[in-house]
C-alpha cells in the first residue's frame, strides 16, 4: 500500500495527475463500479486522497459520506482500505459516517487492531518521524511533505506501506515487526536496496539487514530473516 504525502500538485507528472484525479472524482460522486476498475488496475491507491492532499478525503472517507451499502464499503476494506487514516481535519471514516447518521456502516468501520504498536506507541511514531526527517536530508525542508501515522500498520497481521519522498528518488518502504518498525529508505541512486533501520519506543538505528533475528518467543512460529 502507498501513503501520499505530497502536498504539491504540480510534482506530478501530467498522465498520472489525470488519473489520480479521475479516481478521486469517481469516490467523490460515488461511482463505485468505475473506482473498483481503477483499484483492480492500481491496488495500492486504496488508501490515496486526492493529488495535493488538501482535504485528505480517501474512497473510504467519501464511502463514510455517502452513506454507501454495506458491500460497498466492506469491498474497500478488502482492497486494504485503512480504518484509522483521518483527514486533514482529523476524521476518520467511522467519524464522518456518524456525523453524517449512516448508523449502518458504525460497526463495520471501527478501527480493529489486529496487531499492536511496541509501547509507548506516541514515542515509536516520534522516533520514526525523526528518522525520516534525518535520512531526507533537505528534502522535507524543500518541499512539504505530510508525514505517515503508523496506526495503519495495527491493522492487518502483514501490512506493508511505501512512502514515496520528493527529491530522494525514492522513499521509505515500512512494516511493523514484533518489537519494532522495519525501515527501508530506498532510492535509486543507491547501490542495492538501501538503507535499513529498526525503529523502537527508544529510538532509531541502522541495521544490517543480513543479520540473524533474534530467537522467537516462547510459543511464536519461527521469523523469517528481517
Amino acid at each position: 500500500m502507498n501513503w501520499d504525502g505530497i502536498t504539491d500538485r504540480e510534482r506530478f507528472n501530467g498522465w498520472y495527475l489525470d488519473e489520480r484525479d479521475q479516481f478521486a472524482d469517481m469516490a467523490r460522486d460515488a461511482d463505485w463500479n468505475g473506482l473498483f476498475q481503477m483499484l483492480g488496475k492500481n491496488p495500492g491507491w486504496a488508501n490515496l486522497p486526492r493529488p495535493g492532499n488538501r482535504s485528505g478525503f480517501t474512497a473510504l472517507h467519501q464511502a463514510a459520506w455517502h452513506g454507501a451499502d454495506f458491500p460497498v464499503v466492506s469491498r474497500l476494506l478488502a482492497h486494504g482500505a485503512w480504518r484509522t487514516q483521518r483527514t486533514r481535519g482529523g476524521r476518520r471514516a467511522v467519524d464522518i459516517a456518524r456525523e453524517r447518521g449512516h448508523t449502518h456502516l458504525l460497526e463495520l468501520l471501527e478501527p480493529v487492531a489486529v496487531r499492536q504498536l511496541p509501547a509507548p506507541s506516541d514515542a515509536l511514531e516520534h522516533h520514526f518521524h525523526s528518522l525520516l526527517r534525518e535520512a531526507t536530508g533537505r528534502c522535507f525542508g524543500e518541499i512539504e511533505h505530510l508525514l505517515p501515522p503508523l496506526s495503519p500498520l495495527t491493522e492487518g497481521p502483514s501490512v506493508k506501506i511505501f512512502f514515496q519522498v520528493i527529491g530522494m528518488m525514492g522513499g521509505f518502504f515500512y512494516h511493523l515487526e514484533y518489537d519494532h518498525v522495519h525501515v527501508n529508505a530506498s532510492s535509486r541512486m543507491d547501490y542495492g536496496d538501501g538503507d535499513h533501520y529498526r525503529v523502537t519506543p527508544q529510538g532509531f538505528f541502522k541495521i544490517d539487514e543480513t543479520r540473524v533475528p533474534p530467537p522467537p518467543l516462547p510459543g511464536a512460529a519461527p521469523r523469517p530473516p528481517l
